[in-house]
């Protein structure tokens, strides 16, 4: 699972929203930790581009 724009890091993140509380060994808890593991991806690499342009 990857996001590759903000249009799909808002649909990963509002999808999140809704299965947060999500019971362990559901399906639904299997894919919340995969869009948590993408979303955590994305905000890393946009943060490290920042970085890189000096935008910090």
């Amino acid at each position: 699972m990857e996001i590759k724009n903000e249009a799909e890091y808002e649909k990963f993140s509002d999808r999140a929203d809704a299965i947060f509380n999500a019971k362990k060994g559901t399906p639904e808890h299997a894919e919340l930790q995969e869009l948590l593991k993408a979303l955590r991806k994305y905000e890393d690499d946009f943060v490290k581009m920042l970085k890189d342009n000096d935008a910090f």
